[in-house]
């Protein structure tokens, strides 16, 4: 197999630390960056500290160094976020990786970008990557618009990959679904959620695996979708969460989405993929609940919590 030269965006969020640990298993060569940076990222190593929005710094590091595959797991995806800076996310959610995906097809290097679920409505899931978006939210919005931009840059060479809610373990502790009710619970606060809500959650690590085989395949082009192999209401991945970790289930709250979402605005409240053809194509597989609730990790800043407060903390067999 052929080394590659890979330059990876988003470096220290939830996905971008699994797709930088992926990389390096397939023994590619790795250049990683994010906004913040990090001397020593777990599983990674040195992040070096490049903001997107400075444009004459990416074109320039990028000339430099000349990769053969550019990833972006980059972006501003909380929608609450987007809502109170919608400029300062379009930077970086549109303009930025536009400007990615040129960069890209000046140098040769295969691009691979992520985007989201969220570009559709949620009426007619499970959704195929040829149906038509219709975003609720600017999020959404923004990151059609990003997808359309980068389609439009090359016609081949490239891959936009929509993904759905992730789970994993982030470098933060703060970022997925179990890190937020773990530390929701460790603050006096329980979260509430939807028992109306349906998603198809995928793991990190299982998103990072497809997106690296992706990358080294340089016949799968185009617009694709990921997820894992189940949908789930987002209270009852809640209780799963709740039972890995040895919660009872009433340190949870259940709510409406339907009553909620007159205060939210509108969201989707149903979304899955339809996995063909990507899944018959990758040697990765999608992964199932169980599968990705056995790799979560209690984050390292909880733990002495966890230990003093969990209900059945034999229920959790931890890694280290």
């Amino acid at each position: 197999m052929r080394v590659v030269k890979v330059a990876l965006f988003g470096a220290t969020g939830l996905l971008g630390w699994s797709v930088g640990q992926a990389v390096l298993r397939r023994r590619h060569e790795l250049l990683s960056f994010s906004a913040s940076g990090s001397d020593d990222l777990t599983g990674v190593g040195l992040v070096r500290s490049l903001s997107l929005a400075d444009d004459e710094s990416l074109t320039r590091t990028l000339l430099d160094e000349w990769p053969d595959a550019i990833i972006n797991c980059a972006a501003i995806s909380s929608p609450d976020t987007v809502n109170r800076s919608p400029k300062e996310s379009h930077l970086i959610n549109v303009e930025a990786t536009t400007r990615l995906a040129e960069i890209a097809a000046h140098l040769g290097a295969r691009f691979i970008h992520v985007s989201t679920d969220m570009v559709f409505d949620g009426t007619q899931s499970p959704y195929r990557s040829t149906d038509m978006p219709n975003p609720l939210t600017e999020y959404g919005r923004q990151k059609l618009e990003g997808e359309k931009r980068i389609l439009a840059t090359a016609d081949e060479n490239l891959v936009v990959l929509r993904v759905t809610l992730l789970n994993g373990n982030s470098p933060s502790g703060m970022r997925s679904p179990h890190e937020r009710i773990l530390g929701g619970l460790a603050a006096g606060s329980p979260p509430t959620l939807f028992e109306d809500e349906i998603r198809q959650p995928a793991c990190a690590e299982n998103v990072a695996d497809a997106m690296v085989e992706l990358m080294e395949r340089p016949n799968l082009n185009g617009l694709f979708h990921w997820a894992g192999s189940e949908e789930i209401s987002r209270y009852e991945l809640g209780l799963r969460i709740l039972d890995r970790f040895g919660f009872s289930h009433g340190r949870i709250v259940r709510g409406s989405f339907a009553e909620a979402s007159k205060e939210l605005g509108p969201r989707p409240s149903h979304l899955s993929f339809e996995l063909s053809p990507l899944a018959g194509k990758l040697k990765t597989a999608p992964a199932s609940i169980e599968e990705q609730l056995g790799n979560l990790v209690v984050p390292a800043h909880l733990y002495g919590w966890y230990r003093e407060n969990a209900d059945d903390p034999t229920r959790y067999v931890h890694r280290f």
